[in-house]
């Protein structure tokens, strides 16, 4: 005993010490214990927040990957749908444009069978009206009435 005088240490460790042991389990029961509850509390819903984004994630992938399949498959859809719409239509337009090829030939020949027919009948008329005008025209030069 006379060494722990000579330390210093007397009855009040004692009371030191059993202050020490109701502080230490007071603080813990009234701030450790919930201190690291909040703690692993908060560690759980940041890691399972990590993991609820990293799923979320890989679902957005995941997602967009089947965006851009169906995209390219009704783009490839609508192409060909174009396509064939517009391989129809050009084939109405060559049948038009041949139609009215044939049409316009047959007008032109019409045309020129009308234009024939009235040369001859005017070659026919001149060629009736050629002595009557000759008659004419010496009958002025001579100045008298001449027939033919």
């Amino acid at each position: 005993m006379e060494l722990l005088t000579q330390l210093g240490i007397n009855s009040m460790l004692f009371a030191h010490m059993a202050c020490f042991v109701v502080a230490y389990l007071a603080l813990s029961q009234l701030v450790f214990k919930p201190y690291m509850s909040a703690l692993k509390e908060r560690e759980a819903r940041t890691v399972g927040s990590e993991e609820n984004a990293s799923r979320l994630l890989d679902e957005a992938a995941q997602i967009q990957a089947e965006f851009e399949t169906k995209a390219k498959q009704i783009s490839g859809s609508i192409r060909s749908e174009y396509d064939k719409s517009r391989s129809e239509a050009m084939r109405a337009y060559d049948q038009m444009v041949a139609t009215a090829r044939q049409e316009a030939t047959q007008e032109i020949e019409k045309a020129r069978q009308q234009i024939a027919r009235e040369m001859s009948k005017a070659q026919q008329s001149l060629v009736a009206e050629v002595p009557t005008v000759t008659a004419t025209i010496a009958s002025k030069m001579a100045g008298k009435e001449i027939s033919l």
